[in-house]
């Protein structure tokens, strides 16, 4: 379901938007208010996951509500309402999903809506990992292992690897133990990703994967455990 607050102070406009919303299927208006200051506490109380803002409002205007409510909720979609033209350059900086000039173009308004649906239901599927530069939503299935590195972690994706600020045991609790599996004191191996074992010394295996030149080690006490967990990934 997708929840929305909407913050637009022209009653006959909001009863029409709040009338075509209620239309759609798998939406659901949370809120409605025509304040700015308003619509702020309600955005950090509700936490919606669209808040449609009209640019005109009392109190503080849509611009500067989604300025607030950034600091807050960086990835809240933000969809503007509005017969001004000239914000269209902060709408843009402030990474709004949608600028919908009045009178209300229903077709795009639902256009915009389904595809905040369709990225949604990708980013449930994704982990929010804490680094230095900010949050990194990354899908499970891009991993390849995570290395413990003192009270932080490295993650090997396909794309990058990255230092994030969780320790290995707290990205394990995270992770879906049936796809990841700890093979040694420092490392949590994608199980999908293992295309090999390499004999590394008496005590471990070198892992690798496929794909990619990255490595992990497996300690020969957890082979037999290993073993079994690849073997029923493929049977399941």
């Amino acid at each position: 379901m997708l929840r929305i607050v909407i913050a637009e102070d022209d009653i006959n406009f909001k009863k029409e938007l709040i009338k075509i919303l209620l239309t759609m299927e798998g939406v659901s208006v949370e809120y409605s208010t025509g304040d700015g200051n308003d619509a702020l506490e309600a955005l950090i109380k509700i936490k919606p996951d669209v808040a449609i803002l009209d640019i005109g409002l009392p109190g503080i205007s849509g611009i500067e509500v989604a300025k607030k409510i950034r600091e807050y909720m960086p990835f809240l979609e933000i969809i503007f309402i509005t017969s001004f033209e000239e914000y269209i350059k902060d709408a843009v900086k402030l990474y709004a999903s949608d600028y919908i000039e009045k009178p209300l173009d229903e077709k795009r308004l639902r256009e915009t809506l389904d595809r905040i649906k369709k990225k949604l239901l990708e980013v449930e599927n994704v982990i929010p990992f804490k680094t230095e530069d900010g949050v990194k939503l990354i899908n499970p299935k891009e991993i390849y292992c995570v290395q413990a590195s003192k009270k932080r972690s490295i993650v090997y994706t396909q794309k990058e690897k990255f230092i994030c600020d969780y320790s290995l045991k707290e990205i394990e609790e995270l992770l879906d133990g049936s796809m990841f599996f700890r093979t040694n004191r420092s490392f949590l191996v994608n199980l999908f990703k293992v295309e090999l074992l390499k004999d590394n010394n008496r005590t471990s295996f070198e892992i690798r994967f496929k794909g990619s030149n990255y490595t992990a080690y497996l300690s020969k006490e957890l082979y037999e455990e290993f073993r079994r967990r690849v073997k029923a990934i493929y049977k399941s």
